[in-house]
């Protein structure tokens, strides 16, 4: 009898010991679902059906931790056991299920336990709406996919944990990201076991990125750093900081070194959550996200651009055409300024963020566009950028198949896939029309389907202007600023510091037109440039060399944006740039006396042409004395067809050349 009691009390005392064990590591798993570390509550779940195998409660966790984790299979699997085990162990138990089938593509499935969701409560059903809604435009573009080629970046660029905020140059040969794997400068966080965010870099070489580097500590800090985006020129960074409630820092590149970042105007960073940024390729005006008061919805896209003190202006929300009662966030301008990427979850989508663009047309930006599958997908997908010739694009994702939690993927924006010409399908019954009349048959028939061609999309107008900014004489790098102005409105287009320790430099010019490009420095004769691109060019790089002489007596340099019509003195208004940059010149070397020089080609009388040369050369000192300079500091003379630099037999290359205006440096003035 004694041992059976004894017997008794082991089984009694086994069976609380599991009980307990059971309800420790239950809480565990509980735990860590709530604070999102789902491998640790995926083990204390497994942990405790090892206590109690089949237990509602903790199959019901594991599911859940499966699914937010993005571990589909093991979701599909334990809800659907935990449906069969107690259907009604939650509220949200079809929700869970639907959406599993959704990650599936399983679409039809995750219907019908969205109906069942919403049936459940009245509160429901608007949430069960809007998900059958989107199992339907899922459905419709997983059937329809885009002829691109999405591939990951593969385990050299990405890791097993975050790699996400892909921020691109213009000519798509430098990438910055931000991941928040091991060896961060932060360290390990301890609460969720991940590490602090920094931000790296990657360069193309051969067709290949290279291996990331980290950006250093004036950069990445001890806490979360997280690349916004890159200026199209890549001379500005801008940053995510985690100061306040989120806001925006930038930080420039001197001497080969990123600046200390400092926060952006406080009329774009504000006391709420400022995310994303994008600055258009003239850098005057910025895209950004917000969730400050007076939105339409969670993060909104606005607009802020300079006025002509230089100074930020008023920021206006986008509107509800791109902007929806959920999220907007990343916003992407392309360099051609008219068409802005970014990424929502509240248009219409796969699940989750999906990728948009829209363009813009006057002052309104049209209705956003699905950049469809396999792009988007029923995952997050989000941070699109694109490279200025809209040939490869570079976003993040959450889809299974990676390296890690989020990676980073390349997409081959022109990659033909290859389909059959002919469809052949067995059909059991089909009515043909045969001379008008319909008739039935049941035999198995070949049908030949043409498929439309789909609408190409339209190219950008971009353009990358760089080069080197050298001395002259000694050939050595100049930090001068390069200006491009639109020579139709007068207005910069771009501008650049060139690389003092390289002279390196990059402007980009977003559409067609007739440009001039001034490269000054104090000490130095400015250089003049000037280029026409037709409305309509393809992308492409222009590379120049540009050589500065030294501010002496007898340094000579053709205006290249002086213009006149044929046999007159009236300056065009195309000339107004390079107009102010002679002014300027002048004002900031107070001493500088100058001459300008008028010259003609061969065709017509030599005394008026020497006549009209003159009056052209006194235009030019006309506006310059009209605009403050003291008139004894000027001096005009005509040579007309005296001086040619090159034979004047051809127009193209020979009398159009020998046609120009000179600033000459005659030496200090007297007068000042």
């Amino acid at each position: 009898m004694l041992r059976v009691k004894f017997l008794l009390l082991i089984i009694i005392c086994s069976s609380a010991l599991h009980a307990q064990n059971f309800r420790k590591s239950l809480k565990r798993g509980d735990h860590y679902l709530n604070i999102n570390n789902y491998s640790k509550a995926i083990r204390y779940y497994k942990e405790a059906l090892k206590y109690k195998p089949g237990n509602a409660e903790a199959t019901y966790g594991l599911g859940l931790s499966y699914l937010f984790d993005f571990k589909n299979d093991g979701a599909l699997k334990e809800l659907t056991l935990v449906w069969q085990l107690n259907p009604d162990i939650g509220n949200n138990i079809e929700y869970y299920l639907g959406l599993a089938h959704q990650y599936d593509y399983n679409f039809e499935e995750a219907i019908k336990y969205y109906r069942l969701f919403g049936e459940k409560k009245n509160r429901n059903r608007y949430e069960a709406d809007l998900q059958i809604e989107e199992c339907l435009i899922a459905d419709s573009l997983y059937k329809n996919p885009r002829s691109v080629v999405v591939e990951n970046l593969g385990q050299l660029v990405n890791s097993r944990y975050h790699d996400y905020t892909p921020a691109l140059m213009a000519d798509g040969k430098t990438l910055y990201f931000t991941s928040n794997r091991a060896g961060s400068t932060g360290g390990l966080k301890l609460d969720d076991g991940t590490f602090y965010e920094d931000i790296y870099s990657s360069s193309l070489q051969n067709g290949q990125w290279s291996k990331p580097q980290k950006l250093d500590r004036n950069i990445n800090g001890n806490y979360h750093d997280a690349i916004a985006s890159v200026s199209p020129d890549g001379k500005t960074l801008f940053v995510y900081s985690e100061e306040g409630n989120g806001d925006i820092y930038f930080s420039n590149l001197q001497d080969s070194t990123w600046t200390y970042p400092q926060p952006l105007s406080n009329k774009i960073n504000s006391i709420f959550w400022e995310t994303s940024v994008s600055i258009t390729a003239d850098g005057q005006t910025l895209y950004f996200t917000s969730d400050r008061p007076g939105g339409y919805g969670g993060l909104d896209i606005y607009k802020i651009t300079k006025g002509e003190d230089g100074e930020w202006g008023t920021a206006q929300n986008l509107g509800p055409t791109v902007n929806t009662g959920a999220s907007e966030d990343a916003p992407m301008i392309h360099p051609d300024g008219h068409t802005l990427y970014f990424s929502s979850s509240g248009h219409d989508g796969m699940g989750g963020y999906d990728i948009y663009y829209s363009k813009l047309e006057g002052d309104e930006f049209q209705a956003p566009v699905n950049l469809g599958y396999p792009i988007n997908t029923v995952y997050d997908d989000n941070y699109f950028v694109i490279s200025g010739d809209l040939k490869h694009a570079y976003y993040a994702s959450r889809k299974p198949g990676g390296s890690g939690m989020v990676d980073i993927y390349h997409v081959d924006m022109e990659a033909k896939i290859e389909v059959e010409e002919t469809i052949q399908a067995e059909v059991e019954a089909i009515p043909l029309l045969v001379e008008n009349t319909e008739i039935a048959t049941e035999d198995d028939i070949e049908v030949e389907v043409e498929l439309p061609e789909p609408e190409p999309e339209a190219k950008a107008v971009v353009t990358v202007f760089k080069g080197k900014v050298l001395d002259a004489k000694t050939g050595l790098p100049v930090g001068a600023e390069v200006k491009m102005v639109d020579n139709k409105n007068n207005s910069v287009t771009a501008q650049a510091l060139a690389d003092p320790q390289t002279g390196e430099f990059e402007l980009i010019v977003p559409q067609g037109g007739n440009y001039g490009v001034s490269t000054s420095k104090r000490g130095y004769l400015f250089n003049s440039i000037n280029f026409r691109l037709p409305e309509f060019s393809e992308y492409q790089e222009i590379d120049v060399s540009v050589l500065l002489d030294r501010a002496e007596v007898g340094t000579k340099m053709v205006l290249k944006n002086i213009f006149f019509d044929i046999g007159s003195s009236a300056l065009r208004t195309e000339s107004l740039g390079e107009l102010e940059v002679i002014k300027d010149l002048l004002m900031n070397s107070p001493d500088l006396r100058v001459q300008i020089n008028g010259h003609t080609d061969n065709v017509g009388n030599s005394v008026y042409n020497k006549l009209l040369s003159k009056k052209r050369a006194q235009s030019v000192v006309d506006y310059l004395i009209a605009n403050g300079i003291n008139t004894e500091r000027l001096e005009a003379k005509g040579f007309g067809e005296e001086q040619p630099l090159v034979s004047n037999d051809d127009e193209i290359g020979g009398r159009e050349i020998n046609r120009r205006t000179e600033i000459e440096i005659l030496g200090e003035s007297q007068n000042g």
